[in-house]
């Protein structure tokens, strides 16, 4: 086990976003990080990614989307350690969908469960499209 001590949270440059989208891909994750949108990573001794976290910029809103952490390094508090860096980029137009086992980790770094009823339009349509997918998620936002 590797001590959280060691690592950091870091954001990736425009030219670096490629190598968010290897470590997506090498673990089989879904998220996706896109050029323009702020990405951020951990790395391990070797600078390897292993945990990365994306805000998506839209026109209403941020979705904070494709949080994860390589398998290998699951349960040592890298997920916390990442997004408690990225919430220095969180305002009140910051919106996450965990799913519906996440929400008491979201809810302890300062997210709240929110209804559906008056949320941006850009972030309803993503939520309804995950949704209809089967995704068990839960609709948050960063007060």
């Amino acid at each position: 086990m590797s001590n959280i001590q060691n690592f950091s949270a870091h954001w990736l440059s425009e030219t670096e976003i490629p190598l968010a989208n290897k470590f997506y891909r090498s673990h089989k994750f879904r998220g996706k990080a896109r050029r323009h949108d702020p990405c951020a990573v951990i790395k391990n001794a070797q600078q390897e990614i292993i945990a990365c976290g994306c805000l998506r910029l839209l026109t209403e809103g941020k979705l904070l989307a494709g949080v994860a952490v390589a398998p290998d390094y699951q349960g040592q508090g890298l997920a916390r350690l990442l997004l408690s860096n990225m919430a220095k980029a969180f305002d009140n137009q910051t919106f996450t969908f965990p799913y519906r086992h996440l929400v008491p980790f979201y809810q302890s770094l300062g997210f709240v469960e929110e209804d559906i009823g008056g949320q941006p339009s850009a972030i309803l349509d993503r939520f309804h499209t995950y949704r209809r997918q089967g995704r068990d998620i839960v609709l948050m936002h960063y007060p």
